[in-house]
């Protein structure tokens, strides 16, 4: 017999939301590559936090696959740290965020203005800072109930959902800051 897939109607619901993100996501890289040729248009160096910040994104999609591996081995003391650690590390990645986007207005490149290149880029940062923020809430629900040791075997489902969602955004992170990149460099 052949054995199918199946998904959970939520783990399904949360597939088709990642997926209409990323229809978003390329929409806007579609009509910034069309605006590319624009004569407003100008490069600008991306700030090196924005790619310390990858390196944060993803050691949190490791410390979050730790410490569900915790929660799979029935150790909560490594599925706590875990979701601490990942928890932390999307809260230092918003923080990277602002101090990138303070340094780009400090060489005169607001969101506004004439410049279209930077006005993308604000606009892709900050759109995923947006899901960033949505995934934090999820991690700190999931932080908050782990270490009330409130995470039983019925949370499977709620802990693999926050785990894809926040593989999502450093999926969808790495994309943006090598797209972003490279534009700036052709």
């Amino acid at each position: 017999m052949e054995s199918r897939v199946r998904f959970h109607p939520k783990e399904l619901m949360l597939w088709l939301y990642l997926a209409t993100t990323a229809m978003l996501f390329a929409g806007f890289s579609s009509a910034y590559l069309v605006q590319r040729f624009s004569e407003y248009w100008k490069t600008f160096s991306i700030p090196p936090v924005f790619w310390f910040n990858t390196i944060l994104l993803l050691l949190s999609s490791f410390t979050f696959y730790w410490g569900h591996q915790g929660y799979r081995r029935s150790n909560p003391w490594q599925l706590q740290v875990g979701l601490m650690a990942t928890f932390s590390l999307g809260v230092l990645f918003l923080v990277g965020q602002v101090i990138g986007w303070k340094m780009l207005v400090k060489q005169g490149l607001f969101l506004a203005g004439n410049h279209k290149a930077i006005s993308y880029f604000y606009i892709f940062t900050g759109l995923h800072a947006v899901h960033l923020v949505a995934g934090l809430i999820v991690m700190g629900y999931w932080t908050y109930k782990a270490l009330r040791y409130q995470v039983g075997e019925e949370a499977w489902l709620g802990l693999r959902m926050a785990g894809l969602f926040w593989h999502a955004l450093d999926v969808l992170w790495v994309y943006l800051i090598v797209f972003l990149q490279l534009n700036q460099l052709l």
